[in-house]
């Protein structure tokens, strides 16, 4: 991750945009999240959105800084596993602070 945003420092990529990355995805989905709780609508229907933790980094880095669709797709499923990994450790300690 590290040799992609060093190559990356040149074509403007920078520690603002690599947030960017996660705060856009996490954005809309807090935004639908609520949409769907003020609509008493089931949670699962947000499961979709968070292919927008992979969708949005690979698309950046492929179209806003020329990077190979290989190496774009790469740094998106990264983000993707990452913040997969985070929201699963987050809702396990949640659950475990209710019991």
């Amino acid at each position: 991750m590290f040799k992609l945003l060093e190559r990356g420092r040149d074509r403007g990529l920078d520690g603002f945009t690599s947030i960017t990355f996660v705060l856009v995805p996490a954005l809309l989905v807090w935004l639908a999240s609520l949409a769907i709780a003020l609509g008493g609508l089931p949670q699962y229907l947000l499961l979709p959105l968070l292919a927008l933790y992979f969708i949005v980094p690979a698309l950046m880095l492929r179209l806003q800084f020329e990077f190979s669709w290989k190496t774009a797709c790469g740094y998106g499923a990264l983000v993707f596993v990452v913040a997969l990994v985070v929201d699963i450790l987050l809702a396990a300690g949640l659950s475990a602070m209710q019991v």
